[in-house]
């Protein structure tokens, strides 16, 4: 498959074609609104060996999000989470969320927590950057007793602008699917998924800004699926 690809270029391909399915739509019906996204997020190593660069890092990130044309807070949310290097393109993680979701996300405000467990792979392929997670989070959200269980799939590439560098663009797409149903109404299967497109700017060595369009696909029941269109702007802090 792909036989004129790197194979590192080849496995990213046939991942994103895994997340395929959960690009088409539900049903005809939608409500469309304009959003604001904006994350911060930072890494850093947990400790600092004098004779070698630590494998264990830490992770802080939060994603706050604004809906009704971008006028109305509607979602927070805090994560923090331990990493441990496995090998120079694999790493594990596991962590800890909490999110406050309102209007108009839900019809009910409630607040979430989520514990989460992944794993995050990087490469190079020539001049493309590769990058693939895989996320189990388990969901405790106050409007009911039931555990949830959400699979995570995300793929992104990436590619330096040849005359603008440090300029690059940027692509990325991951779906969400829940594993089980639950009695705060998640259903078995496609919970959303998100495509993004847009630019990088590598900062300096520690800092990286992105922005970009977004488009943010939820299937509800018994009401019109949501589609958001998205500015998503994003700063990312990362320590050696």
């Amino acid at each position: 498959m792909f036989p004129s690809l790197p194979p590192a270029l080849r496995a990213l391909v046939a991942a994103g074609f895994f997340s395929l399915p959960g690009l088409l739509p539900v049903k005809a019906t939608t409500v469309a609104d304009n959003n604001t996204w904006l994350q911060f997020s930072l890494t850093a190593p947990l400790v600092h060996p004098a004779d070698r660069p630590s494998p264990w890092r830490l992770s802080l990130d939060s994603p706050e999000r604004f809906a009704n044309d971008s006028h109305q807070y509607a979602q927070g949310t805090w994560r923090g989470a331990i990493g441990y290097t496995l090998t120079p393109h694999w790493s594990a993680w596991a962590g800890y969320g909490f999110s406050r979701t309102g209007e108009p996300y839900t019809r009910t405000p409630y607040d979430e927590h989520r514990p989460f467990q992944q794993l995050a792979w990087k490469d190079q392929a020539g001049t493309f950057s590769l990058q693939y997670r895989l996320r189990l989070e388990e969901r405790l959200p106050d409007t009911g007793e039931d555990l949830g269980l959400r699979l995570r799939h995300q793929v992104r590439v990436s590619h330096p602008l040849p005359l603008a560098q440090p300029l690059s663009w940027l692509v990325w797409g991951e779906v969400f699917l829940n594993l089980n149903a639950t009695d705060y109404g998640a259903r078995r299967g496609l919970d959303q998924y998100r495509v993004f497109a847009g630019l990088g700017w590598q900062w300096s060595e520690v800092a990286r800004l992105e922005g970009g369009y977004l488009h943010h696909f939820t299937p509800r029941r018994g009401q019109p699926d949501r589609v958001n269109h998205v500015l998503a702007l994003s700063l990312a802090l990362s320590f050696k």
